[in-house]
Formats: C-alpha cells, structure tokens, sequence
C-alpha cells in the first residue's frame, strides 16, 4: 500500500472517531438517567483514546517511521452483515433526540457501534502490512467492547434481568 493510501485510510478512521465522540456528548446531553449518561460520556473518552491513536500512527507514517501498535486480542465479528451503505448517514439531530427516551438513544449507539466495528474488520481484511492489520483489529474489538457495554446498559435500563448477559435474578427468588 502506498503511503498516500494509507494516510487516507487513516484519516477516514479519524473522521469517524470524531464523529463517534460528538454523538456520545449529544447522547449524553438528551439522556436523563445517570448511569446511561456516565456510559455515554465514558465511551465519549474511549473514543478521544481512539482518536489519538490514530493521530500517533498517521504522524508515524508521514514521518516515514514504522508503526507502532498494541497487540490486538482476537477478533470476535459481530454477527451482522453491512453493506456500503450502512456507513452514509450517520448524522443525528438534535430535535429527533428530544423525543427519544434512553433505550432508544442508546439502541442507536449500539447500531454506531456495530457500524464502526464492521469498518474497521473491512480495513483489516483489505490491509497488507501487517501492523496496519493488527491497528484496524485492535480498534474493531475496542468498538465490540463499546457495543457490549451500551447493551448492558440497555438490558439494565429496561429491567430485562439481564446484565453483561448474566441474568440478574430468576423466578426462583
């Protein structure tokens, strides 16, 4: 891959890790309870992390230095498919946010999550040098953990009995 490839990619990963942390706060701003309102802006922080790691590799690679990654853990593909087109409008407004309540708001995090997950495997799959593979792993698992976590505070949210997929109580007690 050339370098000019590369920056490109990379700089399509930081426009997405932008927008990420803009509808986190926007999130944060329309929710009123404070559990979903601390995952929404801890995910925000989450994102500004992934954010910078990708600015650090972008300067290493227009520096012309070897990249410098973590290791990834294996990957885990959410189970679902996308097309292309999953990826296009990803804009939230404000007014349509007022009339949702927490679950849907974060059911629309979950989806974002899902999408950034599947963009950065796509990436992975397509990328030829190995520490650029093993980058675009390591934040597709982190944006799996992201869509996890939302779900648990979903199910926590609407009183499902489940929480991190453990059930929480049973008829029993």
């Amino acid at each position: 891959m050339k370098t000019s490839e590369a920056v490109a990619i990379i700089h399509r990963g930081i426009y997405r890790e932008k927008d990420a942390i803009s509808a986190y706060i926007k999130f944060a701003k329309a929710v009123k309870d404070p559990k979903a309102k601390n995952v929404l802006i801890n995910l925000a922080d989450d994102e500004v992390g992934h954010l910078t790691k990708l600015e650090k590799h972008l300067m290493r690679l227009i520096k012309g230095q070897p990249w410098l990654l973590p290791k990834a853990e294996e990957i885990e593909a959410v189970a679902a498919v996308f097309d292309s087109s999953a990826y296009a409008n990803l804009d939230i407004r404000t007014e349509d946010l007022a009339k949702a309540d927490e679950a849907k708001i974060l059911k629309i995090a979950v989806q974002r999550e899902i999408i950034a997950n599947k963009f950065y495997l796509d990436l992975a799959a397509r990328e030829t040098s190995p520490e650029a593979k093993e980058m675009f792993l390591s934040l597709a698992k982190e944006e799996e953990v992201h869509m996890k976590i939302l779900q648990a505070e979903i199910d926590s949210i609407s009183q499902s009995g489940f929480w991190f997929d453990m059930q929480e109580f049973t008829m029993e007690q």
